[in-house]
């Protein structure tokens, strides 16, 4: 399922594991700051980000830290009480904060250690977990995490680090938890979470260590697609260390092969894959008995970034473990016989390992996206705009001839449709990248819905133009290209009983035979275009200069009961905003049996002979019951001097103004600013 992409789960998002407020016991009195754990530089921060030496880009950290710093006695309060708890809650909320005013995404994890077995395990105070303490926790601790970044929903939580059984652990002492509990665990911990009134992301780790590979066979997935979350906020994270300590550590693309079965499952189940921890060795400092060589690790890294590229409608980033502060980790290019924690950097950006180095080039990620207007910045849900018919990414000419501005074209006969293409990421779209643009078409309506008409199912009414049409590359961040598709067989005005030549276009960005309107809910087409950035329409009718006629406005109910419909008009200027007054007025030139159902509404009066006008075209017409398929079809003229551009807005009646269902924009050919393309605006 896609989201839109200022979601957490909407974009790939890559960066590092932040360390070292995690720990082994916490002592009495709780953790002593500077001595448990240390305090994180700005510049070791901005190192993370854009703004020290050698920035790395990053987009996201998965913040650990341990259960027991915040929660000193089971079902007790977050944060704990007591000096030491209150500094280690300020520490840890001020790396959050800090983080997010960086622009990168949180996730935060608990790191839970066993002092029998002396490594990470399922344990609270070195005992087992149970349902309805590890709810108590995820509950209070949400709750207090969102009351101190007011309710920034970057802010994921990542349930525990490495879920396993006893058996699938060689450490004595080992208690771990078996994959009925640790399920029954997580969901207990969403239901919580979704009960204080919490919204974040919930990511949730599977079985054998929180295998990449082993996700799909050791029992995970079927227990992750049986949880239940009202949001459907969830997401699956995993971690990948098979270029290590696995069989075929060796192999180039040992990191993609690891990960092919949890991908392909995870888009059949219409889920997302966050990899929360991944590393491979570089050198001799690395995980005995295999120490890869930098060659190696630069091949097998290599292969991995093009397996992000390739999937990035399925896995939403990868954290790199991992990093902390100078002097606190034993970590990147250390000769010391355990110095394989892989580390970027062991001074606080000041220098880079040979790690930092490997990974520098694939961190930052490019992001192909389409504009509803020339407002829209084109990263996640456009606020700018209720409209999403207006389009400035799609255009149509007669002949492909590489014109940018939008021109009328005769029915029936060939044409070529212009869709622009922008990168609003932050590294370059290349050659190997796997996004296609997809484009239907749709008769014209105020009350379009989606998957049809654009699907084809009544061809006099929508389909498809073409599909998976590859993007030229390469396309820098922030710049665009454009492609140029053929309408071989545009439909005939001719052959529509109100003979009207306005339709619809849509397109899309999205993977080879994948549905354009993956993450769309309900039925209200235009609210869902606004929302995800990959998708764009234009509904205007072009009509050459010289004439007051706009065109026929069009209302079709897809509902499958009757729908009340309201209709307002907004005369634009040349900015796409509505004129506040102007002199002329809007005609409608109904057939005969949809005169008879207008006149006597409100805010109309007779015009002549088959003719009404609007009074006031702002507040349009209130109360119009369309039967469920019905369309009708209105003629629109202008009477004044200059005709501005026109919007024609529906609004479902049973939502309100303000949240339109569909319209179309008329612009007759002398409109300054509508035919005419402020490019520099999109770049």
């Amino acid at each position: 399922m896609r989201y839109p992409a200022n979601h957490v789960l909407g974009a790939q998002r890559n960066g590092v594991n932040h360390v070292s407020m995690n720990m082994g016991t916490v002592p009495p009195g709780g953790p002593v700051r500077g001595t448990n754990y240390p305090v994180y530089p700005d510049k070791l921060l901005d190192w993370y980000d854009s703004a020290g030496a050698g920035p790395m880009g990053m987009t996201s950290v998965r913040v650990m830290f341990t259960w027991e710093a915040v929660q000193a006695a089971a079902n007790g309060p977050v944060p704990a009480p007591g000096a030491n708890y209150a500094n280690y809650w300020t520490d840890l909320v001020g790396v959050v904060t800090r983080c997010l005013a960086r622009g990168m995404v949180v996730v935060l994890a608990p790191w839970q250690y066993n002092p029998a077995s002396k490594n990470t395990d399922i344990t609270y105070q070195g005992q087992p977990i149970q349902p309805a303490m590890f709810a108590d926790f995820w509950a209070k601790l949400a709750t207090a995490v969102n009351a101190a970044t007011g309710n920034d929903q970057r802010v994921a939580f990542d349930l525990i680090n490495e879920p396993h059984t006893d058996e699938e652990s060689s450490l004595p002492g080992d208690i771990g938890i078996s994959l009925d509990g640790w399920f029954t665990c997580a969901q207990a911990a969403i239901t919580a979470i979704r009960s204080a009134g919490n919204a974040n992301t919930v990511l949730v780790p599977g079985m054998t260590w929180t295998s990449a590979k082993a996700f799909t066979t050791n029992g995970s997935a079927a227990k992750w697609a049986a949880l239940t979350d009202p949001l459907r906020n969830l997401g699956v994270t995993v971690h990948c260390y098979s270029g290590i300590d696995s069989p075929g550590s060796a192999s180039p693309t040992v990191l993609p092969d690891a990960c092919s079965a949890l991908v392909q499952w995870a888009r059949a189940a219409g889920a997302k894959v966050h990899v929360g921890e991944i590393a491979i060795d570089a050198g001799d400092n690395g995980f005995p008995p295999f120490g890869g060589t930098l060659a190696l690790a630069q091949a097998q890294w290599a292969n991995w970034q093009q397996f992000c590229l390739a999937n990035d409608d399925v896995v939403i980033g990868w954290n790199w473990w991992g990093n902390s502060a100078a002097g606190w980790w034993n970590a990147g290019d250390s000769k010391h016989p355990q110095g394989h924690h892989w580390g970027l950097s062991l001074d606080d950006g000041a220098t880079r390992t040979v790690y930092a180095d490997l990974i520098a080039g694939s961190v930052r990620t490019p992001r192909l996206v389409l504009h509803d207007n020339l407002a829209d910045p084109g990263t996640g849900e456009n606020t700018t705009t209720s409209v999403a018919w207006e389009s400035p990414d799609i255009w149509v000419r007669q002949w492909a001839d590489g014109g940018v501005v939008a021109e009328p074209v005769q029915g029936g006969r060939s044409c070529t449709v212009y869709v622009r293409v922008t990168n609003r990421g932050t590294a370059t779209w290349p050659a190997t990248g796997t996004d296609v643009v997809t484009l239907h078409w749709a008769k014209a309506s105020a009350g379009l819905s989606w998957p049809q008409p654009w699907g084809g199912a009544d061809p006099a009414l929508g389909g498809r133009i073409a599909a998976d049409v590859p993007i030229p590359a390469p396309v820098a961040p922030g710049a665009s290209t454009v492609l140029a598709i053929p309408w071989a067989s545009p439909p005939n005005p001719l052959h529509y009983p109100d003979q009207d030549g306005h339709f619809c276009l849509l397109a899309a960005v999205t993977k080879a035979g994948q549905p354009w309107y993956d993450g769309f809910t309900g039925t209200n087409l235009n609210t869902n275009i606004l929302r995800m950035s990959h998708v764009a329409s234009r509904n205007i009718h072009v009509v050459p200069p010289g004439q007051n006629r706009f065109g026929s406005l069009v209302v079709e109910n897809p509902h499958r009961e009757p729908w009340r419909v309201a209709l307002a008009f907004e005369p634009l200027d040349p900015w796409q905003q509505p004129l506040p007054s102007v002199q002329g007025r809007l005609v409608l030139r109904p057939p005969e049996h949809v005169l008879h159902r207008l006149r006597g509404m409100d805010n109309l009066t007779e015009a002549g002979p088959g003719r009404v006008a609007l009074v006031e075209p702002g507040r349009g017409l209130q109360g119009l019951v369309l039967e469920p398929g019905e369309r009708l079809a209105v003629p629109l003229e202008w009477e004044g001097e200059a005709a501005p551009a026109l919007r024609a807005v529906a609004y479902d009646t049973e939502t309100g103004p303000g949240t339109p269902t569909g319209g179309q924009t008329f612009v007759l050919g002398e409109v300054e600013g509508w035919t005419v393309e402020e490019r520099a605006a999109l770049v």
